[in-house]
């Protein structure tokens, strides 16, 4: 049974629902995905998100945490990676995108989230949370706070 679709498919370790690669995030399926350049445009179901901090920039990041390599840029609600703290693990369908400009590739392959659902386990309380700088122009600048949940 496929749990992002919900429907059977073969007995491959990957199957294919309405065009979503139903995955189940374990490292084997790293070495299938290594070349993301050749995968653009296609959709990958039950893949593992986590947030994170990036030490170049201030704002909190998210992700890959098996089968894509863990520096794999992911396009992720603003507002999630701000309500949950840092370490927070998420499950999404994800797609492999790729910018363009004048037509040509612009910039490494990345992966945009679909259809997110938190993993409840993995929130901790007491927490480090991402909250906008006071002040910050653009409101891409952030402070991190440890925090409980009232």
């Amino acid at each position: 049974m496929c749990g992002v679709q919900g429907r059977a498919h073969s007995n491959s370790e990957d199957g294919v629902c309405n065009g979503v690669y139903c995955m189940k995030g374990t490292i084997g399926n790293a070495e299938k995905m290594a070349d993301l350049d050749k995968l653009v445009g296609r959709f990958f179901g039950h893949i593992e998100l986590e947030t994170c901090r990036d030490v170049s920039i201030t704002r909190p990041r998210v992700r890959p945490n098996a089968s894509f390599s863990a520096d794999t840029r992911v396009e992720f609600s603003r507002t999630l990676r701000e309500m949950f703290p840092i370490g927070t693990r998420f499950m999404a369908t994800v797609k492999v995108c790729q910018k363009h400009v004048d037509g040509k590739p612009h910039g490494p392959p990345y992966l945009k989230a679909y259809d997110v659902a938190v993993i409840a386990a993995s929130v901790s309380d007491p927490g480090l949370m991402a909250r906008v700088r006071k002040g910050s122009i653009s409101g891409l600048a952030y402070d991190y706070v440890w925090t409980t949940r009232d």
